[in-house]
């Protein structure tokens, strides 16, 4: 399977899907459309997936998440609190440019088909348990506090589908530019940076004075 997995038309056929179903949806996506796009007959598609469509939707998102998931280790900030501020808007950021990921939030919760609502959700699922456990670090080393990095996870989940929902819909009120300045002074306000020695204190990778004396 490890072989057949990193196959060219294994690539192939994952891109393909994750553009139909950016461009159209999960349901007016048939598994005909993939192999045209992918420029490979049904049944070589068929001997990759043999679930069919949804097979292909899992290895879609398990592809993009792995993708995201590195993008978002590759940061060159030192701060840990900062650099966990700026994971939080970039992997909004990326959600929200990416046409897959915003039609998997978008339909999941909206048809028929069980499956596709389970990996939906877990997708939100993964990217949640990201920041949980981010969090949970940065309390265990002293970095900040967070007393419920659950909370924290929720707040980022509830922004980012509820702005890529109200955009879809028109009755965005804000610019995605906007949401994110809100979004991170929220985020802020759920964890307390940590305390230098001297009295200073940092917040997102900026010092401030406590106001101790």
């Amino acid at each position: 399977m490890a072989d057949v997995e990193r196959s060219p038309k294994y690539h192939d056929i994952v891109v393909a899907a994750q553009e139909l179903f950016g461009e159209v949806g999960y349901e007016k996506t048939s598994v005909r459309e993939i192999a045209e796009r992918a420029h490979i007959a049904l049944g070589t598609l068929y001997s990759h997936f043999p679930d069919g469509k949804i097979g292909v939707l899992s290895a879609a998102m398990t592809e993009r998440v792995e993708r995201l998931t590195a993008f978002l280790a590759d940061g060159q900030i030192e701060d840990p609190l900062a650099a966990f501020l700026d994971r939080v808007r970039r992997l909004n950021s990326e959600i929200v440019r990416d046409p897959f990921l915003r039609r998997v939030l978008l339909e999941q919760g909206h048809v028929y088909e069980p499956r596709l609502r389970e990996r939906g959700q877990q997708l939100v699922d993964a990217f949640g348990a990201l920041a949980v456990a981010e969090l949970t670090r940065l309390t265990e080393s002293g970095a900040a506090q967070c007393d419920d990095p659950q909370a924290v996870a929720v707040l980022i989940r509830s922004a980012t589908v509820g702005w890529i929902t109200a955009n879809a819909s028109g009755t965005a009120t804000v610019s995605h530019d906007r949401l994110l300045e809100v979004l991170i002074d929220a985020v802020q306000a759920l964890i307390e940076p940590r305390r230098s020695p001297t009295g200073v204190r940092r917040k997102g990778g900026a010092t401030l004075r406590s106001g101790r004396i």
